[in-house]
């Protein structure tokens, strides 16, 4: 039988418990107050591809010949983008130059320059 302060074994084990934990956040506060590093000076950012002129894709879509599934293959085109720019085209007609995808609801000229690179049109 343990005589330390008449406690029983549960209150002893809760007690080393929390102990352990205060004696954690005490570690963890003096290092992290020792550090010369703000924790929102560091900004980690990145890009992937966007402001690479090296890069050029490895296919292009022809707007006026391409089945929906096949328009869902451009970055940042979807099932829903590909059916309104069918439709679209079924409705109004080909289109004579790439930029006139921005007629179609929903595409605006930033998604326009994104997805630049991966469309063509041809006339036949």
């Amino acid at each position: 039988m343990n005589r330390f302060f008449e406690f029983s074994p549960l209150q002893l084990k809760i007690i080393v418990a929390l102990s352990g934990l205060l004696l954690f956040l005490v570690g963890y506060h003096i290092i992290r107050d020792s550090s010369n590093i703000e924790p929102r000076s560091l900004k980690m950012s990145f890009k992937v591809g966007d402001d690479d002129t090296r890069y050029s894709p490895t296919f292009q879509v022809d707007l006026n010949s391409s089945p929906a599934d096949s328009l869902e293959l451009i970055p940042g085109i979807g099932p829903v983008l590909a059916g309104r720019i069918a439709a679209y085209r079924d409705s109004a007609g080909k289109f004579a130059a790439p930029v006139d995808i921005t007629r179609v609801r929903g595409i605006s000229p930033k998604l326009y320059e994104k997805i630049k690179p991966y469309i063509r049109v041809t006339a036949w």
